[in-house]
């Protein structure tokens, strides 16, 4: 029996988007709306909650943590749709909230049970992940970047974009993230040597125009003890003023290294003691108040792990909490946070150690007083325990944090010096386990192959980005969708092989084929990224460790046209003395559209056009007066269109022109249909010049970017003269 049939759902769950298509503002949770509430609810986390927030700043990714708590509620089983949770991201850089965007993932009814160690197997621990580029809002390591994100989970509907309206089933949460800081230039050694010597210095004219070139940079050194001493201003009882640090946590690594140390002798000892004595510090009190720390968490806390759904990798969030205590600076090496992973993936209480992550933290003065968040990412292979949707698959995780020092990869059950653990469950997205070697590919621009439909080339009803579970059609009706631009093809990457990429027009020869060779960088797990280049005699690229990349991507195809194409993939277990083709996919179809809707003759489909009626075209109105016109928006795969009138200011406040036509329908052929201007109302509109704009999309997936499609605009000016 279905959980969802077994129990009692709330009206207000079970037909939630049914009420909302009878009254968005049914809960009273859209700000501004003209429908009254009917119920007021907000921020239910009966059945799911966010729970974490974090950034990895070497990687540019914003992550988020979702509980899900019951076994019923979702929609359906995971061999049914279910239902989608979303989270959309806000960061507050010092200029109010802007919105980043929203990423979601699947969820279903999956029944209660306990695991090996008698523990119930939810919450169930999800991750989402939004990879943003901060570039703009980057600093000199010398000024620490600290926006404050706002996290709202909604689910089964995507939450508002006005980030103060809260959502209905779910919740909101603000945590702050650390950007790491941009390259150095010239032009901040000059400022750091000013600061030194207490004035300013400017560079002189003739090197005016190398201020912002960046400088080579073979990594921040470490920071000395002596120098932390200082920096620290600690005392020897290790009792100090905010911002000191205790002698075990400043000299730890020195303590930790000498523990482990075959070489211990007197003279070693001897030596240390003085060392330390000279610098204020007492080495033998710091030795045993490290033979007392295990588990501690005042600087830093492990608060939730998951499991990316959509990505496979796991996540783990930790709070930073102190201005010190990390080794140095931004400018310096700082030190490392590491996370150590394990998994019971067939629950028989053992653990298997997965790897570990790495994240470099350091002292920053005015850290936020709710500390800092990070995310640590580790990529897995789940292949081996994925399970068809009929037996469905969830796992044990646990996760160690520990600084300065690797976690133990042996004993799962060791605990940190500086640091904590903790275990969730996580369920592993179902599928059948390939062979171990398979010629496919898994995603064509953002949509899983699947998703295409393999006659046309375009996406399906119910096609979603793999990644985010954002629908193909961006405006939520399912309409097939074509790609354009940038056609990033992804798959299994299969160490110890090679594989070529190919595509055709598919109105040409069977055996016309280009290869695709444009090489591109893999974005590691660690730090960095790694190029991707084709063997320029045959087009094969080598297959990469999947355990060491944060990347899926097999080759960047730079489309063009508007044509049928067929992509395909062929894989080889050596190139020399030339390609031994090992196997071969079918061929996979996609539809593509580069073209814009038009706005010159010939005005055909394709097309956007708009004109003013009543005066005609760039003639002069009087205030007060009502516009009108017709305008035709119209496309092969017609997205949406809007209408505006600039300028818009509080210095010239304009109302918005009006029409019946649906914002998501194409327009008849010319003259198209309707639209009014009222200059009176609701604002009064100020004498002035004036244009009505039209904007147009079509629903082409434009780079493999959800929200991405082909644009263009025109518009109609007028002039507003006094009465």
């Amino acid at each position: 029996m279905n959980a969802s049939t077994a129990v009692k759902i709330e009206t207000e769950r079970s037909n939630f988007k049914e009420i909302l298509l009878k009254n968005p503002n049914h809960f009273g949770t859209v700000s501004g709306s003209a429908f009254k509430p009917i119920k007021k609810m907000a921020d239910n986390t009966k059945y799911e909650e966010l729970t974490c927030i974090g950034f990895n700043p070497a990687q540019d990714l914003l992550e988020a943590t979702v509980q899900i708590k019951l076994p019923y509620g979702y929609g359906g089983d995971i061999c049914s749709a279910g239902t989608t949770e979303y989270v959309r991201f806000f960061a507050d850089f010092g200029a109010g909230w802007r919105d980043l965007g929203a990423v979601g993932f699947s969820i279903h009814d999956l029944p209660n049970g306990l695991d090996c160690a008698k523990k119930q197997n939810k919450p169930l621990s999800y991750v989402v992940t939004l990879p943003i580029d901060p570039a703009k809002w980057r600093e000199y390591c010398k000024h620490a970047v600290m926006p404050k994100v706002r996290g709202v989970l909604s689910w089964n509907v995507l939450p508002s974009v006005n980030p103060l309206d809260s959502p209905v089933w779910g919740n909101v949460l603000d945590r702050h993230i650390q950007i790491k800081p941009r390259k150095i230039v010239i032009k901040d050694i000059a400022t750091a040597i000013g600061l030194e010597l207490g004035k300013q210095i400017e560079l002189p004219e003739s090197l005016k125009h190398l201020e912002f070139v960046p400088l080579p940079e073979p990594g921040p050194p470490p920071v000395e003890l002596h120098a932390l001493v200082k920096q620290y201003k600690t005392r020897a009882t290790g009792k100090a003023a905010r911002g000191a640090v205790e002698p075990h946590r400043l000299g730890f690594s020195q303590i930790v290294s000498a523990l482990k140390s075959p070489l211990l002798s007197d003279m070693s000892v001897n030596t240390k003691i003085a060392e330390w004595q000279a610098l204020g510090l007492d080495w033998v009190e710091a030795v045993a108040a490290i033979e007392k720390t295990s588990g501690n968490t005042s600087y830093e806390e492990l608060s939730c792990i998951g499991l990316d759904y959509n990505r496979e990798w796991l996540v783990g969030t930790f709070l930073v909490k102190r201005p010190s205590g990390y080794s140095g600076d931004l400018c310096t090496a700082g030190s490392t946070e590491y996370v150590a992973f394990w998994a019971d993936w067939d629950d028989t209480c053992e653990w298997t150690y997965l790897g570990r992550a790495e994240v470099a933290v350091h002292d920053i003065a005015d850290i936020p007083a709710d500390g800092l968040c990070y995310t640590a990412t580790l990529p897995v292979d789940l292949d081996a325990v994925r399970r068809p949707c009929e037996t469905p698959k969830i796992g044990r995780i646990r996760a160690v944090l520990s600084w300065a020092t690797p976690p133990s990869d042996t004993d799962p059950d060791a605990v940190p010096y500086w640091g904590n653990r903790l275990d969730t469950h996580v369920q592993i997205r179902p599928g059948v386990t390939e062979d171990e070697l398979t010629a496919k590919i898994r995603s064509l621009g953002g949509i899983n192959v699947e998703d295409i439909d393999a006659g046309s080339g375009l996406t399906t009803p119910s096609a979603k980005f793999w990644y985010d579970e954002l629908p193909a059609d961006s405006w939520g009706l399912g309409r097939p969708c074509p790609f354009g631009g940038l056609v990033v093809v992804e798959g299994k990457f299969q160490p110890g092989y090679y594989y070529r990429i190919s595509v055709r027009r598919l109105s040409d020869p069977p055996g016309a084929y280009t290869y695709v060779t444009n090489s591109f960088n893999l974005r590691r797990a660690d730090v960095g990224s790694d190029p991707q280049v084709a063997d320029p005699a045959t087009g094969f690229f080598t297959y990469k460790d999947p355990l060491l990349y944060l990347d899926t991507r097999l080759a960047l195809w730079y489309s063009t046209g508007d044509e049928l194409w067929a992509v395909r993939i062929e894989v080889a277990d050596a190139l020399l003395p030339s390609p031994n083709i090992i196997a071969t996919s079918p061929d996979y179809l996609i539809q593509l559209d580069n073209t814009a809707p038009l706005t010159a003759p010939p005005l055909a489909s394709p097309m956007i056009d708009i004109h003013i009626d009543s005066g005609g075209d760039c003639k002069t109105f009087v205030e007060g007066d009502t516009l009108t016109g017709h305008f035709v928006a119209r496309d092969t795969y017609f997205g949406g269109f809007s209408l505006a009138t600039l300028p818009n200011t509080a210095a010239f406040p304009s109302n918005a022109p009006t029409t019946a036509q649906p914002s998501t329908s194409p327009t008849p052929v010319s003259p198209g249909s309707a639209w009014s201007l009222n200059t009176a109302a609701p604002k009064k509109m100020k004498p002035c010049g004036y244009v009505v704009q039209l904007q147009a999309w079509d629903r082409s997936i434009v780079g493999s970017k959800s929200g991405s499609h082909n644009y263009n605009h025109t518009e109609v000016g007028f002039c507003l003269r006094a009465k």
